[in-house]
């Protein structure tokens, strides 16, 4: 309320979702309402509620706005209830909500199709934060002691450092270990050879 100002963040429109700033629609931009009436888009609340902590009891998603915790269904976001106020407002053609699941970390949406069964009749996205870590169990031994070290992934650090450590033990370490040995720093003796 009141003058925008320039330095404010966008203003939410009631046909554009807060977070992402796109306009609803009746699939991936689903008007989806929060139990604190904020509206958000379904994919903005599915990549929201990936990115809880795993294995508690009952998924809780704050809101983004308020902070008040909004539970998450077991079929996942897109079971959550569509505003259908801000549905009403959408072209006739997108008021009609279509069918989304969850599977895993995608969001997924059956296309009008004859065959339901054809799976290129689904279109899907992928709501995860983060890409899963490989499951790939590393290697053992040195090679896998190796492929661990953040930095032997550049060889010009370990030819660097391989020539520090050399150049360290053959200017300082030797020659002292040298001096403690002998005496002085004279660790080659000399043959003179007599004629």
């Amino acid at each position: 309320p009141g003058s925008p100002n320039p330095t404010s963040p966008k203003p939410a429109s009631p046909v554009e979702c807060s977070i992402c700033f796109n306009t609803y629609d009746n699939t991936f931009k689903t008007p989806k309402l929060l139990q604190c009436s904020h509206v958000f888009c379904l994919e903005c609340v599915a990549r929201l509620s990936t990115g809880l902590p795993p294995n508690q009891p009952e998924d809780q998603l704050p809101c983004p706005f308020c902070r008040q915790l909004t539970s998450i269904p077991l079929e996942g976001a897109p079971a959550l209830e569509t505003s259908k106020e801000l549905l009403a407002t959408l072209p006739p053609e997108l008021q009609q909500e279509k069918v989304l699941w969850m599977e895993g970390t995608k969001l997924c949406c059956r296309q009008s199709s004859d065959d339901p069964e054809n799976p290129d009749s689904c279109i899907s996205i992928d709501v995860a934060m983060s890409k899963p870590e490989s499951q790939e169990a590393p290697p053992t031994g040195l090679a896998g002691r190796l492929s661990r070290c953040d930095m032997c992934d550049d060889w010009k650090r370990i030819v660097l450092l391989s020539a520090l450590i050399i150049i360290l033990f053959c200017i300082i370490l030797w020659p002292v270990q040298c001096a403690l040995k002998t005496g002085n720093l004279r660790c080659f003796t000399r043959t003179v050879a007599m004629s």
